[in-house]
């Protein structure tokens, strides 16, 4: 009866680390599921972060489809001036002609008003000398003599009037616009800054364009190098905890990398290629384990934090991870919560929480290492 109680509570003790092994695997599950799910939207961060880029650059074509109409308009703007400027241009030299030609025959009048002047004191004189020799030799006044036989054919007042022609068209000619000119300088120096705005503007997006072209090769080319590297690894690890076999990771659509979903393919030994699905509980721990280490190793860090990784696997499976365990150690210090014995075998130093005391905790430290030494 005493060794039926004694199996009996055996057996409890058995059912609640049992138990205790189904909540932990559980956690661990769990664990497993918000890793992924923090995977999952850093990814669609990055998805976030190229449609930003996608957005910016269709707004940048945006505001240079705006620039190049206001260009545009400016460039027809400026030739309309530049037109209302030859016409007003040729408008002045047809005027400064018609000025010159008026000027040249108010000089040829003025010419022959002078020689005319001229030929009349010439005659005048002529004509006095004469009628002086005329009254002293004939006794005759020369003066009514030339009244009744003279013959007009000058009219001084026609002249004038012609003259007075002449000046009131040479006044109607107006001002000369002289800013004309000056602006045309200021709508030429306008265009040639609008063009430079539409040449950096255009420099500036090609650049952009350029810069988004090498950060998605960059992005593959890393996202590619970690992600060979990853299965490389995995390929290592992979026989070490299932003593054999195979595994390897795929990409769903491999031809977008960054987009593309990620399958893993598993080949236990004694088995066929099997989808992870079908794993059994032991087997799909053990993969996430190599998963796992498999990116660890990649880069591993100064420390490794491990909380009952161990708890699901048999023996023979925890002897092949502390064999992991032991070349991870080579690279990392390993803190790991564990109740395997094997694995507290292979440690350095072990820490023990106890409770003597209802509500009091206690920390008992055992250096194996030395110890052993």
């Amino acid at each position: 009866l005493t060794k039926l109680k004694t199996d009996y509570r055996i057996f409890a003790e058995e059912r609640r680390g049992l138990q205790r092994d189904i909540e932990r695997l559980n956690e661990y599950a769990d664990d497993s599921l918000k890793r992924l799910k923090k995977i999952e939207d850093d990814i669609d961060y990055g998805k976030k972060r190229r449609d930003e880029c996608v957005r910016r650059e269709q707004q940048s074509r945006h505001e240079l489809t705006e620039l190049y109409q206001r260009l545009k308009d400016a460039e027809v703007a400026v030739n309309n001036k530049d037109h209302d400027r030859h016409l007003f241009i040729n408008d002045i030299k047809e005027k400064e002609n018609i000025k010159k030609q008026l000027r040249e025959e108010i000089d040829q009048l003025k010419d022959k008003i002078n020689m005319v002047r001229m030929e009349h004191s010439e005659r005048q004189f002529k004509m006095t000398s004469l009628a002086e020799v005329i009254k002293d030799k004939f006794n005759l006044n020369l003066l009514e003599i030339y009244k009744q036989n003279l013959v007009e054919d000058f009219d001084a007042q026609e002249v004038e009037e012609k003259l007075k022609h002449q000046k009131n068209i040479r006044e109607n000619l107006g001002e000369v616009n002289l800013t004309a000119i000056k602006e045309h300088e200021a709508l030429q120096e306008r265009y040639k800054f609008i063009k430079n705005q539409r040449e950096d503007l255009l420099k500036s997006i090609e650049d952009l364009r350029i810069t988004i072209k090498k950060i998605n090769r960059t992005s593959v080319e890393k996202f590619m190098r970690t992600f060979v590297e990853i299965d490389n690894k995995l390929k290592e690890i992979f026989p070490i905890l299932f003593n054999g076999g195979t595994a390897n990771l795929k990409l769903i659509d491999e031809t977008k990398p960054l987009d593309s979903g990620i399958l893993v393919e598993a080949h236990p030994p004694g088995k066929k290629l099997i989808h992870m699905g079908l794993m059994s509980g032991g087997e799909k721990a053990l993969l996430a384990m190599a998963v796992i280490f498999a990116i660890y190793m990649i880069k591993p860090s100064p420390f490794c934090l491990l909380d009952e990784v161990d708890a699901p696997l048999d023996e023979a499976n925890i002897d092949r991870f502390n064999n992991l365990l032991g070349e991870i150690k080579k690279t990392s210090q390993i803190i790991m919560v564990t109740h395997s014995r094997k694995t507290m075998e292979i440690s350095d130093r072990l820490y023990g929480i106890t409770m003597e005391k209802a509500g009091v905790s206690k920390t008992v430290s055992v250096d194996i290492k030395s110890m052993q030494s």
